[in-house]
């Protein structure tokens, strides 16, 4: 499979691979089965950090076209007067500078597929041209007087949720049926933890090995407080924690110390010898478990901290006091807990 970004091509293995054997994540995986070898524009919607394109990936793979390009394009990082040039390409004298003509991406991406990551954020006029596109399987490039056909397979991503901006009248409701043929939405990492042991696992492997720490491994008490957080940034932020963590150890086990204290070094324990470091002991457990209780209890109470020290069991001032020890008060008063 050949990908396609910014103007570079890069060879990739020929499938995704993609860890999750929670019933949401085997029921998303068997929807991408089921519709990628079918010919129609695919919609895939979720949080930020969920893995929308690893999933765009996956359905090109697992197509006929897998042999074609995979053309990626990130909709909001191009400005609004280039977006038209990116896209469907320039001639010759089209413009000032244009001094020979140059493909977009739709030609790019001609027999196989184009990911359109943060489709929502397309201008308008643009969206008009996208729709035709997807209709008629024809592109004009700017300043060219005539239009030439593509065959490609459109990928539309995003995060926000777009029936609810055609009700705003911010996206166009012919667009987004055409895009939605089929939607595929990934579910929240919070929806799913218990793939958070295999996720973190594999993270730690990938960068074990690219960080040349092979012996790198989770300890349990880790595992354990990986599950325990929220992860709003999604199997992003978790992966990102992980090589973080693996980055600052020295290979052998990590232990839980390095979410406390992240610009710490972790202890590494490669056969457990206590020379190396501590176990976890039964009050780290025990505030490991507190800690998570107070964050789902905030998160069920959209933060109010009167209603969550209730639902507790305590005052509101001890509630503030634990909040302060496990470094969550900023974290709530910044987003308006």
């Amino acid at each position: 499979m050949r990908i396609v970004e910014q103007n570079e091509t890069v060879e990739l293995a020929p499938t995704p691979h993609i860890v999750g054997e929670s019933t949401p994540m085997r029921e998303l995986l068997e929807t991408v089965a089921r519709i990628a070898p079918q010919d129609i524009t695919v919609l895939v919607s979720g949080e930020t950090g969920t893995g929308k394109e690893l999933i765009a990936s996956l359905v090109h793979a697992q197509s006929s076209r897998s042999s074609g390009p995979l053309v990626r394009i990130n909709c909001a990082a191009i400005p609004g007067e280039l977006a038209e040039v990116e896209l469907f390409g320039h001639a010759r004298g089209a413009f000032t500078g244009a001094d020979r003509a140059r493909q977009g991406f739709f030609s790019s991406a001609d027999g196989g597929t184009l990911v359109l990551d943060e489709v929502g954020e397309l201008p308008p006029g643009l969206q008009a041209k996208l729709l035709r596109v997807l209709q008629e399987g024809e592109i004009q490039q700017v300043g060219a007087g005539r239009v030439e056909h593509v065959n490609v397979r459109v990928v539309a991503c995003t995060n926000r949720d777009l029936a609810a901006e055609v009700r705003r009248g911010r996206f166009r409701m012919d667009l987004y049926y055409r895009l939605a043929v089929v939607e595929l939405v990934i579910p929240p990492l919070r929806s799913h933890r218990e793939d958070i042991p295999a996720l973190a696992r594999e993270f730690a492997r990938r960068y074990g090995e690219r960080f040349g720490k092979p012996d790198v491994f989770l300890g349990p008490a880790l595992i354990e407080a990986l599950c325990e957080q929220e992860w709003p940034g999604n199997v992003r932020e978790l992966e990102n924690t992980v090589a973080r963590a693996v980055a600052l150890g020295s290979g052998g086990e990590i232990d839980v110390e390095v979410l406390r204290n992240p610009q710490a070094k972790p202890i590494s324990d490669h056969r457990g010898d206590p020379r190396f470091g501590r176990a976890p002991s039964l009050r780290d457990r025990l505030g490991l478990i507190e800690r998570g209780m107070i964050v789902r209890t905030l998160a069920a109470v959209q933060g109010n901290r009167s209603h969550a020290a209730r639902r507790l069991g305590m005052s509101r001032t001890s509630l503030i006091d634990r909040l302060n020890k496990y470094g969550l008060a900023a974290r709530t008063e910044c987003s308006g807990l």
